[in-house]
């Protein structure tokens, strides 16, 4: 084992040296500030996401209060965990240490990988969860003792506990497991505790769910169709080209490779979520996790061709093509550019990094608007936003506003007991909905940055409105809601 630590150890440096200076670059992305108000309201479960990245969240704001470094290196630490357990795959497979190596560099260089430090996630706490699963069903294939079972039902529980998107996961090992030989296996007790142990660690949230009347089946129905508006299929497997680069090739020769060497339910797993995927209309990243097993598998095989001068020449020519997807999509997923070049290159368009600027801005405008009424006013508002990145933003930011709600997901629940309010200072509800909710209304600005970056926030109003009636009246039918 020690071979194949020391080789993810080296793939880990790599990681850890091409995206370790940029881990702040922009500033708060809306879904960590979000993940941040839920660290300060830690719950056994959320409407939108399972409760680990909470209460992961609330460590470390006790050990590094405020920062934004702290948890993003919890999400770089959790890929680098994936490279080390690559290495490690590509050892239970029979691979030599320079098998190993490859495994865990070819990983660390994915620009997926990459992506590990740029934000604090669910995303990485359960591909780490999933590459664990994958190890250990490893192990379970190769070596064939049952008693392994029992570590997959703790590692899928927990991961249950990150996001439930392992549930298909699972649900690839099964069917991978009944369309081949190894379907004996189902019919022995072990499958079934560890299905029973995954479950035991899932019932706190269950129990959430249940006392709420199930919101992330609502949450969810809305997403999905969200994403088959905006990701078509061929979208999604040009996503996963692009989030694996030339490191796909490894990979396609991994799950052949498994497949001829009789490690069949292996081969399938990684091909079975990714179909499962494209059927549901999911993300593209979703399945990628499942691609270090056919990456480590591959390496092997590689290792194995790798006789000769052409063949070298062949794998070096792999390598660059590598780097050169790197050069061209590191700057979707790691923040090498400044603000000023993110922009001028239009970078901003197709990534992420929209949602990590302005949000100073807004909270500043924000504020204005609060302190530029007349205190008895003050006194009997609130601050009432649309969206979860509006209210964590000001939650954040801010300093001397009143009490910060907003109906949307999860922040519907952190609220005090009795809303006798009836007038607010409204941010990012649009005309017409202002038209709904309020007897009057007054627009005072429109959100901008300094940048003047058209994001998601950008344009969106800033208001007063006189309540029709009461929040507590109207905040079950009117406010709160479960989608996005």
């Amino acid at each position: 084992m020690s071979s194949a630590i020391v080789a993810g150890v080296a793939g880990v440096a790599v990681l850890v040296a091409v995206t370790a200076p940029f881990m702040a670059r922009y500033g708060w992305d809306r879904d960590e500030l979000y993940f941040f108000s839920a660290a300060h309201h830690p719950a056994l479960g959320y409407v939108d996401f399972p409760p680990l990245i909470a209460w992961v969240g609330w460590v470390m704001d006790k050990l590094a209060p405020g920062s934004l470094i702290a948890l993003r290196a919890i999400s770089l630490a959790a890929g680098a965990a994936t490279v080390v357990l690559a290495a490690l795959i590509a050892r239970e497979l029979g691979g030599s240490r320079r098998a190993q190596w490859i495994a865990a560099i070819s990983w660390s260089l994915t620009p997926y990988i990459l992506g590990s430090a740029s934000i604090f996630h669910p995303t990485w706490l359960d591909a780490l969860a999933w590459v664990a699963f994958l190890y250990v069903a490893a192990r379970l294939i190769v070596r064939r003792e049952p008693r392994l079972w029992v570590a997959l039902g703790v590692i899928a529980g927990v991961g249950l506990e990150a996001k439930y998107t392992i549930a298909f996961l699972i649900l690839g090992l099964a069917a991978a497991l009944a369309l081949t030989r190894e379907r004996r296996q189902l019919m022995t007790p072990w499958p079934w505790i560890a299905l029973a142990i995954a479950l035991i660690l899932l019932l706190p949230n269950l129990i959430w769910q249940a006392q709420h009347g199930w919101p992330s089946i609502h949450f969810f129905s809305s997403q999905n169709t969200r994403t088959a508006s905006d990701t078509s299929r061929p979208a999604y497997l040009a996503e996963q080209l692009l989030f694996l680069g030339s490191t796909t090739v490894i990979a396609i020769v991994g799950i052949i490779w498994l497949w001829r060497r009789g490690l069949r339910v292996l081969a399938m797993i990684p091909v079975i979520v990714s179909v499962i995927f494209l059927v549901e209309r999911g993300r593209s990243y979703y399945p990628l996790p499942a691609d270090a097993l056919a990456v480590a598998a591959g390496a092997v095989a590689v290792d194995q061709w790798l006789r000769g001068p052409r063949r070298a020449l062949l794998a070096a020519a792999v390598a660059a093509l590598q780097l050169a997807v790197i050069v061209l999509a590191a700057p979707i997923i790691v923040p090498f550019y400044s603000i000023e070049h993110l922009l001028s290159s239009g970078v901003w368009k197709v990534g992420y990094f929209k949602d990590e600027i302005g949000w100073p801005e807004m909270t500043t405008q924000v504020e204005h608007a609060w302190s530029a009424l007349p205190a008895p006013e003050r006194a009997n508002a609130v601050i009432l936003a649309g969206n979860y990145g509006e209210a964590s933003a000001l939650q954040f930011y801010g300093r001397g506003l009143g009490v910060i709600l907003s109906g949307h997901l999860s922040w519907q629940y952190w609220r005090p007991e009795h809303l006798p309010q009836r007038f607010a200072v409204t941010v990012g509800y649009s005309r017409s909905e202002l038209d709904v909710l309020c007897a009057r209304s007054q627009p005072i600005a429109a959100i901008d940055n300094r940048w003047h970056l058209d994001n998601e926030e950008r344009g969106r109003l800033i208001a007063t409105c006189s309540l029709k009636t009461s929040l507590s009246t109207i905040w079950t039918s009117r406010i709160a809601r479960n989608q996005l």
